[in-house]
Order: C-alpha cells, then structure tokens, then sequence
C-alpha cells in the first residue's frame, strides 16, 4: 500500500504542468537574486577599493613622511659624527683638562641641534675609550645611566660602523627611539658613540595625522620585525608577531589579508620600503557593514517576488497545460487515458512511442548485420580470397551494388597515431571510426559506387568506382579527399592524410589497391602533414644529393657550432622547403639528415663536447620517430640547436673563468714589477680588449682596480704591522718612486701612509 501511495505522489508531484509551475518560479527568481547578489558584490568591492585607495595612500604618505624623518635624523648624525670638535673630544676624553674641547663640542652639537628638522630630545656621547663615560646635554651623569646605552648597544651588536636603529620600549627603562653611530664615523664603535633621542610623543603625533577613514591604524616595523610606530605607545618595541595574528595562510611566508588584534579581526594591506614593513589595517565589521544590509535588502525583495510570482505561475500553468490535456483525450485510447491520469504530455508521449516501437524494431534487426557482412566481405577481398563468383554472391546478401569499371582505393589515416590512442578511449575509437567512415561516404556521394570499411586503429579505407579511369577521374577523387581532410580539421581533434592509389580492373584487385596506397602514405614524411597523395606523386627514383645540398648542410653544421642560430634556421628552413619538390623518398631524406647530424656530432666531439652523452639524446633514434619534416625541423630549431649553443657557451665560460684566475695570480706573484694590461695579455697571449672584458665579468672590477687595491691593501697590512721603511714597501709593490706611492696611498685611504701608521699604532695602543 506504501508503494502505491510513494509511486502516486512521484507522478503528482513531477507531472508536466508541476514542471512547468516550478519553472516559472525558478525564471522569476534567479535574475532577482543575480542582481541583489551582484548589487552586494559590487558595493563591497567599492568599499574595499576605496579601503585599498585610502590603504595606499596613509602607506605613501607614512613611507614619504617617514622616509624623510629618518633621512633628517641620520643626516644629523652624521653632522654630530663627523663635526671635528665632536672628534677632537672623543679623541681627547671627558673632564676638566678638556674644558674648551668639551665645551665646543657642547656648542656644537646646539647648534646642529638647534638647525635640524627633527626634534630629538636628548643628545647623548659615549666615550668609549674613557670606561663608557656618557656625555648628554639634556640629563645628568646619574640620570643618563638608568638608560644603560653602552648596554643596550652591546645587546644591538653592530656591524663595523653602520648606524643602529632601536625602537621604543624595545628594552626595559628605553622610553625613547634611539639611534647609535660610531664616532670617528669610520671606526668600528670601539673609540665614541654618539645617540640621539627621539621622543614617541612627536612619533605618535606624526601616525595620527595619516590614519583616517574606516578605523583604519597603521603600523611600521623595522627589518628585525619590531614595531617602531604605531598609535599605540605600548605596541612600540613589541615583536611585530605579538601584535598582529595573522589568519588564512598558514605555514606560508607571505601575511595573509586579513589579521586578529585583541579580539577585532581587520583587513590589512602591507607595504615594503628599505626593509621596513609598513601595514595599513581597517576593520572587517566595518568594512562589511554595507554590503550585509544590501544583501539583507535582496533576501526581502525575493522573498515578496517569489509570492508575488507564485501566485501568477499557478494560473498561467493551469491556462497553458489546457491545450495539452484536450490533445490526450482526442488521441489517446480511452482505456490508457483512464489508467494514467496524471500528466497528459506522458500519456502521449507514451502512446506515441508504442506506435513506433514496431518499426523501429523492425529497421533495426534488419540493419544490425549489414555493417559486419559488409566488414567481413571488404576484409576478405584485401586478403585476395575472393573470386568473382563469389564477391556477387556476398555483395548481395549484403545489399551492395558493386558499379564502375575501374576501382580506387581511398585510404585515410591520422597523421599522429599515438596522439590519436591518447586522445581518445578504446570505447570512443570505434564512434570516431564510424563518424569519419561516414563523412567520407557523404562527401564522396554522386559517385557510381561508393563504400567503405576501417580495418585498424586510425585507419579508412574507401572503395570508389568510377566509370572511367582517365584524369578527370583523378582529379574529382583528390578534391573529394581533400574536402574530407578539411571537415575532419573543422570536426574532430586530430588530422588525417588521404591516398589514392592506381585505378584497378576489379574490385576483387583492391588488395593491391590498399597496399600501394600504405605505401604512398609513407610519404608524409618530406611532403608533410594534412595532404593528399596520389600515384602520380610517388617516384622510386633516388634522388643524387646535388653540390648545392652539400654547401647548405656544412653552412647548418658551421652556423649551428658557433651559435648563430638565426642563419641555421633560415639554411634548415630553405633546405626542407626544396626536399618535397625533389620527388626524394622518405629514406633517403632521413639518410641526408643522419649524414647532417653525424657531421655535427664529429664536430662536437672534436671540441671535447659530448652532447648526446650530456644531454641524453640520441640524435639517430629520435630521427626515426620523426613522421613529417615539419617535425623534424621543430625538433631541430627548437631542441636540438639551442642545446648545441648551451653546451658550447658552458664550455667558453669554463675556460674563461680558468684564464681569469690565472691572471689573478699573476698579478699577485709579479706584484713587485710594473704591471699593466698589456703585460698580462702578452703573457698568457690574449688580446687586450679580450682581456679586460673576461677579467671585468669575471671578477666584477677592471683590471687596474684589482691592481690598485690588491697593492694598497698590501701597503696597509705593512703600514699596521711591520717597522718596514715606506721606501722599501713602495718598492716591495712595484712603484718605482716613493712620491708616487705617497700620492696614491693618499687619494686611496684619504691620508698619507706616515700619518696613516701612526694613526693605526695609536689606535692599537702600540
């Protein structure tokens, strides 16, 4: 009893004139919602345009505003850092008997002060030399120590004399933003240190005149990924991680757009400049508040609509399902019209099915063996098993009438087998094969016979016969092939070549037929891809290699060695372009170029270079699997020649780096001598323009420089660490003249080698 109720509710429920309500509603429907959809995606990707705009532009402003603070700020260092007073009292140390040099120093560093765009507000001195003794203009001895600078610098670890940058509160009792540099500026901090202090109040006041707009906060880190600015004075110091919480790409190393700060999630642009991350971040409540209105709007809208529309698709389906319903009581049966009362477009469409079913029937017992009589009796007469007698008999039973007095054998094949099993499934082969044997049947009709059969993969044989086999006859069966050859480019995925072999006498000849149109397949390899063949094109002859041939093969193989690839291709391109029009086999072509490609491998090899060994390719094997010289010139030009060229190019720079390093030590070894370019390239024989342009790619400096400074750098280590008289070093690196040496030294390092020693062995106390 279930049953029965479940199966009349499936056909109340899906009845046409069902259909048809629900239909009406769904038409209704969908476009309101479209639009209500695309209304809310559209308003929210304003919003977050306009977000992005405003995102840039507080990221511009705060990167330009910024840049130009930090820029004021280290400016001023360097003034304060390179001031000689500022020098003179570093040198000479703190304290009473220094009274004048402090006390210009002091002025000094007011006056720069005083001058500078940026307000810092405590300008402190290191004295390195004198037990960390610290110098400020703004506090006193004991004041200056809670801020533990030498502690804090020793924490920084800088490298040689490059300024430090330290944000607020990155240390404990560090309120202000600090910035160190060495003074003298060249030393290597372990002489003065000069700090300038920089208040996060003035900070703050510069981030709150570029944040506007959505709740929007901007924050800035250094390349050490701690907060250097931001509205908030406890957030300065803090490692970027512990403030932002990013969300959405986890495990990657990029921030993800949208980030949790204290509870509040925000939409976060990022910026980058001199290693710095610069973040402009809005929050997503905010930033979503229309467009949840707009979307809340579209829900109410489309709820009114589809009442609206419900009550209109009831009484317009009941008005358009009349016509139908008197169309099933005037056609069908009475008694099946009583038995299925639901919907009456089933009912007819039912009856009217039990109509044909019979014929239908009928027609296809009938036409079920006709296609494989006909493949069995085409497939005999290729292997010559029938004779004349029988072919009749046969040709009948399979409703064939064999007519025309000469025969010809059609044979289409796809150019790229493997492709063709690739692309299509073993299921899928036999509708292609049935839809190409088809086509050619269709475009071969108005021909007194016309049949056709597939007798392997890729592969359509079709009998023509004709009643006569004289040239007219030849060309009517090319145009018809090649308007198949065209339908199958415009139809299916792959494309086919079409031979039409010599007239025959018989159709019981068609296996010499089918054997002599293979052959002439066999000829898309110099005449290409996508093309007819016929009979008259074939030629047996060889064709003798010409002199000409000859030229063009050594100018590919010389062009190709000495990486001119440009005058290869166009020899390849010129060369294949005359191979169709030589009548040549496909043998001898692939002999020509094997010929071609073992010259170049001889050539290689005399060169040291194995490229079939280097590169895995085995240049006979892969001519063989070539099909067509379209593809065998692809394979050349755009594999094998630049592999040829890389591999070339590789051994060059080997050699030339080799050649660089053994000038280097050269120069070393004769650095005593007068050394010049010339000198070096007489030496290892090399031209000097040659010379110089190595030796500047491979080391990145000319070849004087290198001399200069592998001289000075000499000098110095002398200078430093021996009593060596001035003259005997001068000497002990090739200049002749002690003047000279001094000149030099002097433009080199900015001073003259005897103030030089005696500045080094100060330095080192010795």
């Amino acid at each position: 009893m279930s049953g029965k109720q479940s199966g009349k509710f499936a056909k109340v429920t899906f009845t046409f004139q069902r259909k048809l309500l629900l239909y009406s509603l769904f038409v209704s429907i969908i476009p309101v919602l479209i639009v209500g959809l695309l209304s809310s995606y559209i308003a929210s990707r304003s919003i977050q345009s306009e977000v992005d705009q405003n995102h840039k532009y507080m990221l511009n402003q705060m990167q330009v505003q910024l840049n130009q603070f930090m820029k004021s700020l280290q400016t001023s260092s360097i003034y304060i850092a390179t001031n000689l007073a500022v020098e003179k009292s570093v040198r000479d140390g703190p304290g009473i008997d220094n009274l004048s040099a402090s006390l210009e120093m002091n002025e000094t560093i007011r006056r720069i002060r005083s001058t500078s765009p940026v307000e810092y507000s405590n300008v402190s001195l290191i004295y390195k030399r004198f037990n960390n003794f610290i110098y400020s203009n703004q506090y006193s001895s004991e004041q200056t120590s809670m801020f533990r600078l030498p502690t804090i610098l020793d924490k920084m670890n800088p490298l040689e004399n490059e300024s430090i940058f330290v944000p607020a509160n990155t240390f404990d009792d560090q309120p202000d933003l600090l910035l160190f540099r060495p003074v003298p500026i060249q030393s290597n901090y372990n002489e003065g240190v000069l700090v300038l202090h920089v208040k996060p109040e003035n900070i703050l006041e510069f981030v709150g005149s570029v944040e506007h707009g959505y709740g929007s906060r901007v924050l800035v880190a250094d390349e050490r990924n701690r907060i250097v600015i931001s509205s908030k004075h406890g957030e300065m110091g803090k490692p970027l991680s512990e403030v932002v919480r990013y969300e959405g790409r986890s495990g990657g190393k990029e921030p993800a757009d949208q980030v949790e700060i204290e509870g509040t999630r925000y939409k976060i642009q990022t910026s980058t400049q001199n290693n710095w991350t610069y973040i402009a971040i809005s929050p997503m409540k905010q930033l979503t508040a229309q467009s949840d209105r707009i979307r809340l709007t579209t829900l109410i809208v489309v709820g009114v609509v589809v009442l609206l529309w419900a009550t209109v698709a009831a009484v317009g389906s009941k008005r358009m399902y009349s016509p139908i319903q008197r169309m099933s009581e005037r056609f069908v049966p009475r008694n099946r019209h009583d038995r299925d009362r639901g919907d009456g477009l089933a009912v007819i469409g039912a009856f009217i099915e039990q109509l044909s079913d019979t014929n239908r029937q009928l027609s296809y017992k009938l036409s079920e063996q006709s296609p494989y009589l006909k493949q069995g009796l085409f497939q005999q007469l290729l292997r010559g098993e029938m004779s004349e007698r029988e072919l009749a008999i046969a040709a009948g039973h399979a409703n064939l009438k064999l007519e025309g007095d000469s025969v010809f054998v059609c044979v289409a094949e796809a150019d790229d087998i493997p492709e063709f099993h690739q692309t299509y499934r073993e299921k899928d082969r036999a509708l292609i094969h049935y839809a190409l044997l088809k086509m050619m049947e269709e475009t071969f009709q108005g021909v007194p016979f016309c049949s056709g059969f597939t007798p392997k993969t890729g592969q359509v044989v079709l009998l023509v016969g004709m009643h006569s086999s004289d040239a007219e006859a030849m060309v009517l069966l090319k145009q018809r092939a090649d308007e198949t050859r065209r339908h199958v480019r415009e139809y299916f995925r792959f494309a086919i070549s079409v031979a039409v072999a010599s007239p025959l006498t018989a159709f019981t000849e068609i296996g010499r037929g089918y054997d002599e149109a293979v052959a002439l397949l066999s000829h898309r390899f110099i005449l290409g891809e996508d093309i007819t063949i016929s009979a008259e094109q074939a030629d047996e002859r060889l064709m003798r290699l010409s002199r000409e041939t000859g030229e063009i093969q050594k100018k590919i193989v010389h062009h190709v060695l000495h990486g001119n690839l440009d005058d290869s291709r166009r020899l390849l391109t010129r060369l294949i372009a005359e191979l169709p029009k030589s009548q040549m086999n496909p043998e001898t072509a692939k002999g020509l170029f094997s010929y071609m490609l073992g010259e170049l491998d001889y050539m290689l090899q005399q060169t040291g270079i194995d490229l079939q060994q280097s590169e895995g390719i085995d240049f006979y094997r892969k001519l063989h699997e070539l099909r067509s010289l379209p593809e065998l010139e692809r394979w050349l030009i755009d594999d094998l020649f630049p592999a040829v060229k890389q591999q070339m190019l590789k051994e060059a720079v080997s050699k030339q780096t080799k050649t660089v390093r053994e000038v280097m030590e050269y120069v070393r070894q004769y650095m005593d001598e007068e050394m010049t370019l010339q000198k070096a390239a007489d030496h290892f024989q090399l031209s000097v323009s040659y010379l110089s342009k190595i030796f500047k790619d491979e080391s990145g400096v000319n070849f004087s420089e290198f001399v200069l400074e592998l001289r000075m750098g000499k000098a110095r280590e002398w200078l430093e660490h021996s009593d060596m008289p001035i003259k005997e070093i001068a000497a002990k690196i090739g200049y002749a003249s002690v003047q000279n040496f001094n000149r030099i030294f002097k433009q080199w390092s900015g001073i003259p080698p005897g103030e030089y020693r005696k500045e080094r062995r100060h330095a080192t106390g010795s």
